[in-house]
């Protein structure tokens, strides 16, 4: 059974929250990362993605990267931007966006429960981000980024975050992307204790967002296997019901040499295809964008298990691979991921502007059905899941050096 735990939280001052917390660092390729500092120079970003303070001509992955990222977290200390905590305890992490809302616990999980299957992951990972991940936080002696959790439905958790939400948060702002971010600290003792007993009462916490921060984390936990706080990582977990899944959609930069009558007739054989976009999305319906037109492609057969039933692995096996080449999208550089946030007219602009020949945009992955693939233990395509809104990096931190 998982074990969720509080921690020594060290986190920015109050009056720096909204403006030292930064979006993940993978939201940001490098150039717009240096616009970002630039704009905001005291955002977090400048600790975790550290390139965009450097020169381009230095790797992103040279060792230079993690010291100035180490350099630039002990800045944040030692002016203290950053203090810590003095007991170990539990918060509620809280995203409004318009008329959604999701509120999560902030505390740590185990590595032996994700090594052993009680965290449970859903993705394979690349180990280029492995490393890099391994790299920052065995540089920073810290995890900064929360891996966000899912957790069944549980009504004594629901009642504590509807207690506990009555009361003062240390913090409350408002961020350009329209996003409320709230945290609460809970420092009473009886809802501590309730808490780590009804997470340790669940069969399961499932990944939802962060595969690569956990696996980094699991091998940090080994580099330093005498080290207690090691052996822990920053996690936010949210009842399943709440969290909001948006689809990841697909760009392929050529038609794999073929013309757009050649690739339509091909699609056609295993697809309904009608001119114009639908009216409605659902399961096993893709809209596919060419030479400025929208398509509705259509997949009618049921395939046998939930992981192949999945729109990502339809999409993958019946089109992405015998149609266009793309045998496998982790190392595919052919092959672009498009966040659910940037819609239809993100897609459009890759084609328009010549970057990509042919995009594709995908109904939500289902969380039941991550959940489902997560317990078979078996793992969907990348880049399955885009969840909104997304949680801030920076705000608490998990130190497992003094």
């Amino acid at each position: 059974m998982p074990t969720f735990e509080p921690f020594q939280a060290l986190r920015p001052q109050s009056k720096y929250a909204e403006t030292f917390s930064s979006l993940p660092y993978d939201v940001f390729n490098r150039a717009e990362g240096r616009v970002e500092v630039r704009r905001r120079p005291l955002s977090f970003l400048r600790i975790d993605k550290a390139e965009v303070t450097l020169p381009d001509l230095i790797d992103e992955h040279d060792m230079r990267v993690y010291q100035q990222a180490a350099l630039h977290f002990k800045d944040a200390r030692d002016s203290q931007i950053l203090k810590l905590d003095e007991d170990e305890c539990y918060y509620l992490y809280r995203l409004r966006d318009g008329e959604h809302v999701q509120t999560g616990f902030v505390g740590c999980v185990s590595v032996t429960d994700y090594d052993d299957g009680f965290i449970r992951k859903h993705e394979f990972t690349r180990p280029d981000k492995e490393r890099d991940r391994v790299r920052q936080i065995d540089a920073l002696e810290a995890h900064t980024g929360p891996i966000l959790l899912a957790h069944q439905p549980d009504d004594e958790l629901n009642r504590i975050v509807a207690e506990q939400s009555t009361n003062v948060p240390l913090y409350q702002f408002t961020t350009e992307d329209g996003i409320e971010h709230t945290i609460f600290k809970i420092t009473n003792r009886s809802d501590m204790l309730t808490i780590g007993s009804q997470f340790a009462r669940h069969d399961a916490l499932y990944i939802a967002d962060g595969h690569h921060r956990a696996e980094a984390a699991s091998k940090v936990a080994k580099l330093h296997p005498d080290n207690e706080e090691a052996q822990l990582f920053l996690a936010v977990s949210f009842s399943s019901d709440q969290l909001k899944i948006m689809g990841y959609h697909r760009a392929v930069e050529d038609l794999y040499g073929q013309s757009v009558d050649e690739l339509l007739e091909r699609i056609s054989q295993r697809f309904t295809v009608t001119v114009g976009r639908a009216e409605t999305t659902q399961k096993h319906r893709f809209e596919m964008y060419l030479k400025q037109q929208w398509y509705t492609l259509d997949y009618t057969t049921q395939q046998t298990t939930v992981k192949d039933n999945l729109d990502v692995s339809i999409l993958q096996h019946e089109l992405l691979t015998p149609f266009l080449g793309i045998e496998d999208p982790r190392t595919d550089a052919r092959i672009q991921f498009v966040g659910g946030i940037r819609g239809y007219a993100g897609l459009e602009q890759l084609v328009d502007h010549g970057t990509m020949a042919v995009a594709f945009h995908l109904h939500p992955t289902d969380l039941t059905d991550l959940m489902q693939v997560a317990d078979a233990n078996q793992v969907m395509p990348p880049k399955s899941t885009w969840f909104e809104p997304k949680l801030r990096s920076g705000l608490l931190i998990h130190r497992f050096f003094s």
